[in-house]
């Protein structure tokens, strides 16, 4: 019935937002189940992502639905251009892309005209399996509040490090990672009738918290959740529990690195990662960046938010030996290849500390190596990120601008003809490059 329900109002929305099927996208993954065999037979879909999280429960627009085959593979094809979640297991209790149930930490693919995205691959919880019966009201839940806090006040990092620090509940041999700064956590029984078998019970762990923080306390109500285990409540499924799991993080007293100190604030969503010149810093929960012991030079600062979407920001900032805050990122294309691995920074030049260099571009040509006729029908993918690809126009011309100082692949794939390929080092000036294919 949940099903029908759902096809039937994906069906609806096709019907008011009618899209010509070449202006469609194509999604393809593999789905895998915990223990790494592929997930066959399993229902994925393309959810609308509404305009806020908690407008999730009453989403229901689907523009997408496939199976997976013998292998965990999976297609959606002919969806509209929008911001989806690809999903995968039952409909009340799904498994959101890169592997979560917590819908807020689920990646949001966009799906531009004709775009074709592979490589959306990954693991089915062990709670999205099967389907559920409206019978028995599926599986049993429970909504946990959590509260982070830092000891004597402060910001909570959401990635530092290199690290995602997560709070993990794990249940019967399956684990469940939720951000610090998510406000609750969705607990399944996954065993049976609550507080039978000691299985029903949740181990509660703080991982990935990095060396400079220190867990303190683990908490809900009384029960300390270092030694002791959580107890799915008794009083029934479906109501939000009164007592929050609050996590207490101290901050030892460190001598800062040498080196200036490099703040700013990150736009959208707070649960991504950066990096200067591949170093990585701190991202808080409020949404502020910080970088500390920055050397002189010329850095290249890098946020991502996934390997799959297209939301890149960053900047090209000259360093000296002085503190910078409220440095803003912007929109990039793609970022240069290797942003997260450490490298040194480059020269600053006569550049003044705190000088941002716009971004800039790439211009290119594809050409036949014989007739020297442009190719038109075609599209360039750049670093292999297929969420971001542009269209060869009709004199075989192509421009990628919003790019940062670094190395690119540049690959053109022209229809019918076959794929080139061409290395760019880019500085702070366009280039300019020409490629040719013989059919």
């Amino acid at each position: 019935m949940i099903l029908a329900l759902l096809l039937a109002a994906g069906a609806l929305l096709a019907q008011d937002a009618p899209a010509l099927t070449n202006q469609n996208g194509t999604v393809v993954g593999v789905l895998r189940s915990a223990n790494g065999a592929p997930a066959i037979g399993v229902r994925v879909s393309a959810m609308a992502r509404p305009d806020t999280v908690t407008d999730l429960l009453a989403a229901s627009a689907f523009a997408a639905l496939a199976e997976t085959d013998s292998a965990g593979r999976f297609r959606l094809e002919n969806v509209p251009p929008g911001r989806y979640y690809i999903v995968a297991g039952r409909v009340d209790a799904p498994t959101y892309y890169p592997g979560t149930v917590q819908p807020s930490e689920g990646t949001v693919v966009q799906i531009t005209p004709g775009l074709s995205i592979s490589g959306i691959d990954f693991v089915l919880n062990n709670g999205s399996v099967g389907r559920a019966n409206s019978d028995l009201g599926g599986v049993p839940s429970w909504v946990v509040p959590i509260q982070t806090r830092i000891e004597g006040g402060g910001r909570v990092p959401v990635f530092s490090a290199g690290l995602f620090p997560a709070l993990r509940f794990t249940q019967n041999s399956v684990a469940m990672d939720v951000a610090l700064n998510a406000a609750s956590v969705t607990l399944v029984d996954r065993v049976g009738t609550t507080g039978t078998p000691s299985a029903a019970d949740y181990r509660v762990t703080l991982e990935n918290l990095p060396r400079a923080y220190e867990l303190k306390s683990l908490t809900v109500g009384s029960t300390d959740l270092r030694v002791n285990a959580f107890q799915l409540p008794k009083s029934g499924p479906g109501v939000t529990v009164t007592q929050p799991v609050i996590v207490t993080i101290a901050v030892p007293p460190i001598s800062p690195p040498a080196g200036a100190r490099v703040t700013g604030r990150i736009q959208g969503d707070v649960r991504r990662s950066i990096f200067i010149s591949g170093n990585a810093g701190t991202v808080y929960s409020d949404g502020s960046f910080e970088f500390v012991g920055v050397p002189p030079g010329r850095h290249i600062i890098v946020s991502f938010d996934g390997p799959i979407t297209s939301r890149f920001s960053g900047a090209t900032l000259t360093v000296g030996d002085r503190d910078l805050a409220n440095i803003e990122l912007e929109e990039i294309s793609v970022p240069p290849a290797n942003s997260d691995k450490p490298a040194l920074p480059f020269p600053a030049g006569d550049r003044l500390p705190g000088f941002r260099a716009p971004p800039a571009s790439i211009h290119g040509t594809v050409l036949d190596a014989v007739t020297r006729e442009p190719f038109n029908a075609g599209k360039v993918v750049l670093n292999g990120n297929y969420s971001y690809q542009l269209s060869l126009n009709d004199d075989g011309r192509f421009d990628i601008p919003k790019l940062l100082p670094g190395t690119y692949e540049v690959e053109v794939i022209v229809y019918g003809i076959g794929t080139v390929s061409r290395t760019v080092i880019l500085d702070e000036q366009d280039s300019t490059i020409e490629l040719t294919l013989t059919p």
